[in-house]
């Protein structure tokens, strides 16, 4: 079991998001393929241009609430239909 990075992925994660993406990989116990961390054309504003969003690809056994027990109340989950887009925005309090 490995993560694995799509050829042309840029740039590094903040700690909570590598741990998360860590946790998630550990939590499968299967290949993880990321497939943008800083690199791609996101919104504006994304959290993925100062290392706080990853994505990676979608396997049929993941789902949302599976996910945010594994990464936390910090963390929004977003699933599309070819990958999940995980970010680190706490809210606060």
């Amino acid at each position: 079991m490995t993560i694995w990075y799509k050829q042309g992925v840029q740039g590094d994660l903040n700690i909570k998001p590598m741990k998360c993406l860590g946790r998630v990989h550990d939590h499968y116990g299967k290949d993880l393929y990321v497939t943008a961390i800083r690199d791609g054309n996101h919104m504006a504003g994304s959290l993925h241009y100062n290392g706080n969003a990853f994505d990676f690809r979608l396997k049929a056994y993941m789902t949302k609430p599976d996910l945010k027990k594994v990464c936390g109340k910090d963390f929004d989950i977003v699933i599309h239909s070819t990958h999940v887009h995980i970010e680190y925005d706490p809210k606060g309090v």
